[in-house]
């Protein structure tokens, strides 16, 4: 055994909590720390009151946690995010036409932003185009030919809004 050298191979690094490429980014997390992602972002979009950055909380965490084959934690994730955008801005705008809408004042013209400017209907069919690509996704694979829509439903969502509050 003397004058011979045993040569070790080196282990190759692996770690434990997540896997990561330079191309795709996150691809495996540990299962605590999806399940902790989920509760933050959960809880920041839900104690969140501005609808741009509930879209992209959710979008954001949503993209992760697919690329960490968690789809179904991530359509559940989306679609509550989805939910609560809808009514902060509809309690946005009520409280805006209570509050700032007063076309009996003198100074009418400076208290008024138009309806476009004001919803974030952009950022609600964004995080709705979303969710349909991952539930049509999720039906793919499990062989199923039905298709989601809700993006499509989000304007008459907020033309119906308008007709109430303003109508």
């Amino acid at each position: 055994m003397k004058g011979k050298t045993i040569h070790l191979h080196r282990r190759r690094k692996v770690n434990s909590l997540c896997r990561c490429t330079p191309r795709q980014g996150i691809v495996a997390l540990h299962p605590a720390d999806v399940r902790r992602l989920y509760d933050e972002v959960l809880s920041q979009i839900l104690h969140s009151n501005n609808p741009g950055a509930i879209a992209g909380a959710a979008i954001q965490a949503g993209e992760t946690l697919v690329q960490c084959s968690h789809p179904l934690l991530a359509l559940k994730l989306m679609q509550v995010a989805l939910k609560h955008l809808l009514n902060v801005d509809e309690e946005l705008q009520r409280d805006y036409a209570l509050n700032h809408y007063m076309p009996n004042r003198h100074d009418f013209r400076q208290w008024y932003l138009p309806w476009p400017s004001r919803v974030s209907e952009a950022d609600a069919r964004e995080l709705a185009a979303k969710v349909d690509a991952l539930r049509d996704d999720i039906n793919k694979h499990l062989g199923w030919t039905e298709r989601s829509h809700q993006r499509y439903r989000i304007h008459r969502l907020y033309e119906r809004l308008f007709e109430e509050i303003y109508e």
